[in-house]
């Protein structure tokens, strides 16, 4: 799971940094009129530091995608941005300047790029390019200034603290529509996208395990029973204790999703029919023996294998539900193979 989690947040900041682009590029464009709006006042040359972030911007666009570690190029990007935004303020005349404002524009993607220990770093970064603008480099004017310097990084801090909280209820938001909250697996949101990212994708069975994919179906056999003498509770309990036992069981890159009431479904890559079953018969096993939440529950399992030439997602969970069935009429605690 650790490796799926981390190409969620690859994939999740990629997606970030596609949808902020044209944005940022207005943003850009507003400050440049801006800026040559009051350049027969302040010169030309504070336009560089604009120029230069931009380009910045651009060059982590063209090589991000292709990195291994896109943060790294996010990350330093922005981490250019307030500092050429201080440079622009020395320049323009650092307690006076017109631009000290703009010290607070990248407190606004905080959020959206680091966790709370990055905003707090971040936050501080800039709070302190902005008092080396203005209070290092001219300790008098700054003095004489200080409602303008206070109110910015008033203003700062306030943008932090406004962004954080939209992003959390994004995020918030996010969690409820793909995870399980019971279960804490992915939900059936979740399995539909990644059933759709599988769709169509190629397998070749017969080239070895790392060309093909595979599905289990799992579901408890007599849970309504567990319900039924036990009550919820109870069946949460070993629901929740399932869950637990068999992500530990899986694979880094196995997903695993509750798909309905006591119905499970795991996405193996790179598996052929013998590392599927060896997994499901694993998974069988476990937990029988778990006793979960102190309750005897056994599982049956269907198992489906992804066939030569483009996978067809809806073939396979029709082979793994056909197995399914397969396995509780001949006795349940069982792994069949669909054909």
């Amino acid at each position: 799971m650790e490796t799926v989690l981390r190409d969620a947040r690859r994939e999740r900041l990629l997606d970030m940094q596609r949808r902020l682009r044209p944005y940022r590029t207005g943003c850009f464009a507003i400050l440049a009129v801006a800026l040559v709006a009051a350049s027969s006042e302040q010169g030309w040359w504070w336009m560089v530091p604009l120029g230069v972030a931009f380009a910045g911007f651009a060059v982590v666009d063209r090589f991000m995608h292709r990195s291994a570690h896109p943060a790294i190029w996010v990350v330093t990007a922005w981490a250019i941005t307030p500092l050429l935004l201080a440079d622009a303020v020395v320049v323009t005349g650092g307690p006076t300047s017109p631009a000290l404002m703009w010290m607070a524009l990248p407190a606004v993607t905080l959020g959206t790029r680091f966790d709370t220990r990055g905003m707090a770093l971040g936050t501080a970064y800039i709070l302190a390019l902005l008092l080396v603008a203005t209070v290092a480099f001219d300790p008098t004017e700054a003095s004489e200034n200080s409602q303008t310097i206070i109110a910015s990084v008033a203003l700062v801090l306030s943008t932090v603290i406004l962004s954080g909280a939209l992003v959390e209820s994004d995020r918030a938001h996010r969690r409820r529509s793909t995870l399980d909250p019971l279960t804490g697996l992915f939900n059936r949101n979740a399995l539909e996208q990644r059933l759709g990212e599988l769709d169509g994708q190629p397998s070749d069975p017969e080239a070895g395990a790392g060309a093909s994919y595979s599905l289990l179906l799992c579901d408890l056999d007599n849970f309504k029973e567990v319900n039924d003498s036990r009550g919820h509770a109870a069946g949460d309990a070993v629901l929740q204790d399932i869950a637990y036992v068999m992500r530990a069981e899986l694979r880094a890159s196995d997903t695993i999703y509750r798909v309905g009431g006591e119905e499970i479904l795991v996405i193996l890559p790179s598996a052929d029919r013998e590392a599927a079953v060896e997994i499901a018969e694993r998974l069988r096993r476990t937990v029988r023996d778990r006793r979960p939440a102190g309750v005897d529950v056994t599982i049956s399992i269907g198992v489906a294998v992804s066939n030569r030439g483009p996978v067809s997602t809806d073939d396979l969970v029709a082979r793994a539900d056909s197995a399914l069935y397969e396995a509780k009429d001949l006795g349940r605690d069982r792994v069949c193979v669909g054909a």
